[in-house]
Formats: structure tokens, C-alpha cells, sequence
């Protein structure tokens, strides 16, 4: 009875993990995934050409999603969405498995941080599996692999199969060898400093480096090896320079997921309320005299947590490093007593799982999530019935579509042929032109939608192009056909 109750004990933290992740799919770009996975099992090839938009055609992509292109499709083909809502709780499942064994988190630490972890990463695993989770369930097996390090140095090679897989799944495979990269250069450091006798540096060092330079060439050919790896994809290099042409680029300045939280937001506290967490947790470490251990994970926290404050896309990541640097906290909060440390783990963790159960209720509206409620989504916000129009009546020629409604029309409705699409933010041709550059102008009314090639609106009402297409039918050059709560139809008189 007692090892079943140990069992019980210790799956719940991740029971309360699967059922607090567990969302009903809600990412723009699902159609554009869903889209390139079915061309790869109805014709056997990877598309490389842009056949789906009118910007930009037959541009040449190196998806960096491709694999995990293929595992949206197969999974939305077995089971619809509530498919995909099961595979993206059980992504981030094992992803908090991971950094909470690199961590080497008890259960009692667990039921503090866990909560906190969720309600942290719950503005990506709101939007349900999409290839950015299987980054951090990566992320979070590499830095396992580098916690073993001083037990198990051997399991160090198991990095280099790992970034072979990563390169050919999701394209953050970059951010993770950056980070390896900066833990293996932080722990040379580390070890070079233990070694070093303060009344005769320059020697110390020598003898230092003569006696790890076995193990620092080891760690060398592990990173070289790992880039080497990330070489064997369908795109070669393309998928580098796809990854790394995000580094700084300009094009980025108007996609959400590239921008600073806005100040003073509930993200932008999240992360004020995390520095406090980490100020504290590195004074116990300090006091504890283990500051000195902490320093190769201390170097990836820091990094990228500094970088989140100017991309927020680099928060989900830091979120799950901060885990081994909290790790003392909860002790501030843990009984005395092993036996009550459990029942009031089991009890608490009890309590969080009922809440979270009730706030997915009712269960089966996950079974019953279909394409019209995807776009009653916040993140979509589009129209069925406002597609159904522009194909009824033909507009479908020289238009002009929103961006984020591209996947969902690639998906839905291939006799519609979009604008643009979430793929294509990055796009540069050899001449430097840009189709979202093209679009955007447009959309925010930088160019005058009125002077373009464009026939046909097809948009938000909540842009600045919807405004100035009002004023236009106002003036008798344009006139709407069709209008409903998230999306209007305007022609060209």
C-alpha cells in the first residue's frame, strides 16, 4: 500500500501539469502546418516552393518546421483537434519532466513551482501543440542530459543525436546550441577557476589546463559534432539561415512574438515577479556557499532571460531554466515531518488538480472543438461564412487578405487563394523585396490600399486599412458586400 501511495504521490505534480495544459488548439498558423504536412504524404515530397499564396510565388523556404509539420498533419488526421489538444498536454508534460529531473526538484518542490511554472508558459501552451513546444521538450532533454554531466559524463555524446532530431523538427534548434555552447564555455570556466592557486595564477592555470584538456576537447568535439549533425536536414545550411536571419532582422518589428511585453501588463510583471523569485533564490545559494555550482545553468538563465525582456519569445525558455534556481525556495515552506511533508504535498496537489478539472469544464467541448469555434478564438477572430461569401460571388481575384487568416483559408478553403500567410514574415527575395513588407504598409495604411493592384478586401475591422476602406466606400470608390463581427468584404467600384 505504502510503494502505491509513493507512485501516486509522485504523478500527480505531472497529472496537475497535463490537465492545466490541456487547451483547445487556437494557433494561427495551424493551416499553413496542417497544409505542408498533407503535400508530404500525398506526394512524398517536402515543398520548398511558396504554391499557396499570391505574394511572393514560388518562393523558395527552407521550413524549419517540416518535421514537426508532418507530426501536426498525422496527428490532426487521427483525431481532429482534440488530438492535437492530448498531444500538446502530453509535450509539456514531459518538458516540465525534464527540467524538473535536471532541476532534481522533489514532489514537495513541485507542487510549488509547477503552479507557478503553468501560469508562467500559459500564454504558449494556451494556443494548444504547435513545433515551438517540441523546442522546449528538447531544450529541457538537453539541459537533462547536462545535469548528468558529473555523475555520467558519458551521456554527454547523447546531445549529438538529440540536435540531429531538434534540426529536423523545429528551427529553435539554434537558440539550443547557442545555449550548449555557453554551459560548455561557463563550465571550462568554472573548472579552470577551481584550480587556480591565487599566489601564482599563470602556472595554476597551465597545469589546469594541462589536466582538462582531455576533458575540454571532449566537450569541444561534443558542440563541434552537434553543429555538424544539425547539418543533416532536406534544406542543408537553408534552415541555418532561415534560423539566423531572425537574429536582429527589421521584418520582425511587427510580429507580436518578436516584441517586448508591453509595460506595465500582466507578462511584463510576470517577469518583474520572476527577478524577485531569482534574486532570492541566488541568496540562498550565496549563503549555502553552492553560488560557485550554479554557474554553468546560471550563464543560459541569465542570457536569456535578459533577451526576453526586448523578445518575448525568449521568456518561455528562461522560464523553465529559472526552475534549478527556485529550487530552494519551497524548503522555506516544507514541514519538519516526511510524513507530513507527503500527505500535505498530496493534499495541496489534490486541490490544484480539482480546480484545474473544473476550469476545463465542460470535458467534452475538447471532443466537440471544431473549425467555427477555432475561429471564435481570441487568437483568430475570422469568418467562416464571410470565405463562403468570397467564393459564392468569385471575389477571389487580385485580393487582399489579412495575414493571420492565411493558414486558416490554406486549410479550409484552397480555392482561396491568400495574400499572405504565417509563413512568410521573413521572406526576402534576391532582390530584397519583402511580401510582408508589401502587405503590411497596406494593412497599416502606410499605403494607400485605394493606389494598389488590389480588387478586393478581404480584412479585420480592427485594422487601420478597414478604417480607410470605410472612407473610401464613404466616397463611392469602394462599397462592402459583406460585414459581420470579425471580418468585412470591400470591392473595388
Amino acid at each position: 500500500m505504502k510503494k502505491i501511495f509513493d507512485h501516486l504521490h509522485s504523478v500527480l505534480p505531472y497529472l496537475l501539469v497535463f490537465i492545466g495544459s490541456l487547451h483547445t488548439p487556437s494557433d494561427p498558423d495551424l493551416g499553413w502546418h496542417l497544409k505542408y504536412g498533407e503535400y508530404f504524404f500525398k506526394t512524398g515530397h517536402i515543398l520548398r516552393d511558396n504554391t499557396f499564396s499570391t505574394l511572393m510565388p514560388d518562393y523558395k523556404w527552407a521550413n524549419t518546421s517540416w518535421g514537426a509539420d508532418l507530426i501536426t498533419y498525422l496527428t490532426f488526421n487521427m483525431g481532429g483537434f482534440f488530438a492535437l489538444s492530448i498531444l500538446g498536454a502530453v509535450v509539456v508534460t514531459l518538458t516540465f519532466y525534464f527540467f524538473a529531473k535536471a532541476a532534481k526538484l522533489n514532489t514537495w518542490d513541485q507542487v510549488f513551482l509547477f503552479p507557478l511554472l503553468l501560469f508562467l508558459q500559459n500564454p504558449i501552451n494556451s494556443v494548444s501543440f504547435r513545433g515551438q513546444q517540441i523546442s522546449l521538450l528538447l531544450l529541457g532533454i538537453l539541459f537533462y542530459l547536462l545535469s548528468l554531466y558529473d555523475k555520467k559524463p558519458n551521456f554527454i555524446y547523447f546531445v549529438i543525436p538529440l540536435f540531429f532530431v531538434w534540426v529536423n523538427l523545429h528551427g529553435q534548434f539554434i537558440l539550443g546550441l547557442i545555449l550548449l555552447a555557453g554551459w560548455i564555455a561557463a563550465y571550462c570556466m568554472q573548472q579552470l577557476i577551481i584550480d587556480i592557486d591565487k599566489k601564482n595564477i599563470i602556472n595554476s592555470l597551465k597545469d589546469s589546463l594541462t589536466d582538462k584538456k582531455r576533458e575540454f576537447g571532449t566537450l569541444i568535439l561534443v558542440i563541434i559534432l552537434s553543429v555538424i549533425s544539425t547539418l543533416i536536414n532536406p534544406f542543408g545550411m537553408g534552415v541555418h539561415q532561415d534560423a539566423i536571419s531572425h537574429i536582429g532582422s527589421p521584418l520582425l518589428k511587427s510580429i507580436s512574438e518578436y516584441l517586448p511585453f508591453q509595460s506595465l501588463s500582466q507578462a511584463w510583471w510576470n517577469q518583474v515577479i520572476v527577478a524577485i523569485l531569482l534574486f532570492v533564490g541566488l541568496l540562498f545559494f550565496i549563503f549555502r556557499g553552492e553560488f560557485f555550482k550554479k554557474i554553468p545553468f546560471l550563464a543560459s538563465v541569465l542570457l536569456l532571460y535578459i533577451l526576453s525582456f526586448s523578445v518575448r519569445r525568449f521568456a518561455w525558455p528562461a522560464y523553465y531554466l529559472i526552475l534549478p534556481l527556485l529550487q530552494p525556495i519551497p524548503g522555506l515552506f516544507k514541514p519538519d515531518s516526511k510524513k507530513i511533508t507527503k500527505i500535505s504535498a498530496s493534499v495541496m496537489l489534490s486541490v490544484l488538480i480539482i480546480i484545474n478539472v473544473s476550469g476545463k469544464l465542460p470535458l467534452n467541448n475538447f471532443q466537440k472543438f471544431n473549425w467555427n469555434n477555432y475561429c471564435n478564438s481570441q487568437n483568430m477572430l475570422c469568418s467562416p461564412k464571410s470565405a463562403e461569401f468570397l467564393k459564392e460571388h468569385e471575389l477571389t481575384d487580385n485580393l487582399y487578405s489579412l495575414y493571420g487568416w492565411g493558414g486558416y483559408l490554406l486549410w479550409n478553403h484552397p480555392e482561396i487563394k491568400p495574400t499572405i500567410d504565417g509563413r512568410m514574415h521573413m521572406w526576402r527575395d534576391e532582390n530584397g523585396n519583402s511580401g510582408f513588407e508589401e502587405y503590411y504598409a497596406v494593412e497599416q495604411n502606410i499605403q494607400d490600399i485605394d493606389k494598389t493592384k488590389y480588387d478586393t478586401a478581404y480584412i479585420s475591422s480592427s485594422k487601420p486599412v478597414y478604417r480607410r476602406l470605410l472612407e473610401l466606400t464613404n466616397e463611392g470608390k469602394w462599397k462592402v458586400v459583406y460585414q459581420d463581427k470579425n471580418a468585412g468584404i470591400f470591392v473595388r467600384n
